[in-house]
């Protein structure tokens, strides 16, 4: 099955790094509000959309841009240029770990804790010379053009930044920067 120009268009324009101040890059609902993954922060926001407040630096954010949220248990986790930190539903942050990710994995039912350790084993999998775009179950995408394999030893080039890595019964499908992938059951790269 084939990424139709729109999905390709679409997962380009929501994972593609902006440069705009106010960027938003994610938004998620949690803890009866809407937050907002910027590049001034974490912007929490009323169900309707309306401004409450924004977590910085100041209070604990360990970057200036929130880049990914995802929800696992009673907590909310952001990835930002600096590090990933957990939120509760009083929006206290507290650190979880050193990195540089610009995804994060899907949490798929875990609770808080599960999700802790699930990224814990997975900044000690991934090599830490590289800044990850895409996180799935299985592959890893980085910003100068990796896809990685998890638990293996197996990897391929594309060109430009990873946007989006899709899993199929025939093989993967990726975005890049400039164009799109797919990779076989047998480890093939082809252009599409």
């Amino acid at each position: 099955m084939m990424l139709s120009a729109l999905s390709i268009a679409a997962a380009v324009a929501l994972s593609s790094p902006a440069t705009l101040p106010g960027a938003v890059y994610a938004m998620q609902p949690f803890a009866g509000h809407l937050i907002a993954c910027t590049t001034e922060g974490l912007e929490v926001l009323t169900s309707d959309g309306q401004p409450v407040r924004v977590l910085g630096t100041e209070e604990g954010l360990p970057g200036t841009t929130c880049l990914a949220l995802e929800v696992a248990g009673e907590q909310l986790f952001a990835a930002t240029d600096a590090g990933i930190v957990s939120l509760d539903s009083d929006f206290h942050l507290e650190p979880v770990l050193d990195v540089s990710w610009q995804a994060l994995p899907p949490a798929e039912e875990a609770s808080a804790a599960e999700y802790v350790e699930r990224l814990g084993l997975l900044a000690k999998v991934l090599p830490p010379d590289a800044t990850y775009t895409v996180l799935t179950s299985r592959y890893a995408g980085t910003a100068d053009g990796r896809v990685l394999e998890l638990g293996t030893e197996r990897a391929w080039s594309v060109a430009g930044a990873v946007r989006l890595i899709e899993e199929e019964r025939q093989g993967v499908q990726v975005v890049a920067g400039d164009g799109a992938f797919f990779i076989d059951t047998q480890g093939r790269l082809a252009s599409r």
